[in-house]
């Protein structure tokens, strides 16, 4: 579906061709190349042309129908303008790097990171002095290659994939024990701040869903301890076997989301981390002190420390702001099967727990994870299983009386085929998994 062009769209690509044709020649809006019409492409007085796409609209169909125009643009120079809600997508992020990557290796000079459109518009001096700067310097790029401009687009012969066998790792951890029985009965409550309203800020410690003006638990409901005994009706508690529930669509969800909030609501808390429900990721906090939060553990015969959420100081010793690991922490099934996915990703803070403004994030951010490769992730993956399972071979999450494990040792799969010249071994990365993390940083 086409999206029509936002207000901050249009002004972005009327500054950025008004400032190409002042700075190098001229330049046009709308230029239409390959069957699609380019947003502002321009070209030097030599024949250098520039390509400047401007992607606004954060929906996925939008963000990959515009990736895919600068890569079947035939310009010397390619630049992505982006709204600072899609400079922020760690997903959006990902995959422009590696159209960079792709579109360097064929001789494009690519400007390697995602530009904040909201800096274009609101700051004069970042536009006629970096944004400027970025241009004149990868023209100067090209002049220095000998790169002209080709009238006819030969395109790259599709390379064959090495005969080479892999190990490919995943970020998927099995889950090999979890509650057999989930106990249910009728309530005449309907939120769960009514719950924590009869109940108080202690029921926060056992995951309930209701459903149906029913409360679903994993706590034993016929115990006279029951906590939620107030609120239930006792004498209609029912005993559910899990086992039926993963063969039950609708009940498998109510199973995943009970899990979710055993592990993110009551189990990250006890690690120190809260729960981002906006963003839905997990957030490495301070200690409660104020002080950098670390993460120590023996590897071998040396004692390996990984900061995991800081303060960060300007040379005048004035706080700039506080760095936090986060992930996205979730369970799924795949199958029959369920796993804990794993998505590794950093947030920054104004004072450890309040978030920076829109524009300011998307800056920390886009340096953050613009460098963030597939061996670092990799290790980052591994190093939260670690961390969750707080160095044991399992991730015991409790769940009412009984547990929730997980293993720590990722899925992996056999290929045949591969990259010769690979620099990382994955076979070096899996020989032992619940030491994977030392090799990291």
């Amino acid at each position: 579906m086409y999206h029509s062009e936002s207000t901050e769209h249009k002004k972005i690509k009327e500054i950025i061709s008004t400032k190409l044709k002042e700075w190098i020649g001229a330049s046009l809006q709308e230029y239409p190349s390959a069957g699609h019409e380019l947003d502002v492409f321009a070209v030097t007085s030599n024949g250098i042309s520039v390509y400047v796409e401007i992607i606004w609209s954060p929906s996925k169909q939008n963000f990959y129908r515009d990736l895919s125009m600068v890569q079947q643009s035939d310009a010397n120079i390619k630049l992505v303008i982006v709204s600072p809600e899609i400079l922020t997508d760690e997903d959006y992020q990902r995959e422009f790097s590696k159209v960079a990557i792709s579109e360097r290796r064929k001789g494009i000079a690519m400007h390697g990171e995602l530009i904040n459109g909201a800096k274009i518009l609101s700051d004069t001096k970042y536009l006629d002095v970096e944004f400027k700067d970025i241009i004149l310097s990868l023209i100067e790029q090209v002049q220095l290659e000998g790169q002209a401009v080709r009238k006819e687009i030969i395109p790259p012969e599709i390379p064959r994939p090495d005969k080479q066998q892999e190990l490919l790792v995943a970020n998927l951890f099995p889950v090999t024990k979890y509650p057999s029985i989930i106990y249910t009965a009728p309530t005449d409550i309907r939120t769960e701040q009514e719950v924590f309203k009869h109940l108080g800020d202690e029921i926060a410690a056992y995951p309930f869903i209701l459903k149906n003006k029913r409360l679903y638990t994993f706590q034993n409901l016929k115990s006279s301890s029951s906590p939620f005994k107030p609120i239930i009706s006792s004498s209609e508690i029912l005993e559910e076997p899990t086992l039926e529930w993963i063969k039950n669509g609708p009940k498998r969800n109510d199973l995943i989301r009970l899990f979710n909030i055993a592990l993110r609501r009551i189990y990250c808390q006890k690690l120190r981390m809260r729960y981002d429900k906006k963003h839905e990721r997990c957030i490495c906090l301070l200690k409660e002190d104020g002080k950098d939060m670390t993460y120590l553990w023996k590897a071998g015969s040396k004692t390996v420390r990984r900061t995991i959420a800081k303060k960060v100081y300007d040379k005048k010793g004035n706080l700039l702001y506080c760095m936090h690991y986060a992930a996205d922490l979730r369970f799924m099934f795949l199958d029959d099967d369920i796993f804990l996915k794993i998505e590794p990703t950093v947030t920054f803070t104004s004072d450890g727990y309040h978030p920076f403004r829109i524009d300011k994030l998307s800056s920390l951010m886009s340096r953050r994870l613009s460098k963030q490769y597939n061996s670092t992730y990799l290790q980052l993956v591994k190093f939260w299983a670690r961390y969750l399972s707080r160095g044991d071979i399992v991730i015991s999450i409790p769940a009412g009386e009984q547990k929730i494990e997980v293993s720590v040792a990722p899925i992996t799969v056999h290929t045949e085929v591969g990259i010769a010249k690979e620099t990382i071994h994955p076979g070096k990365i899996s020989k032992n998994v619940s030491n994977a993390v030392e090799e990291s940083r």
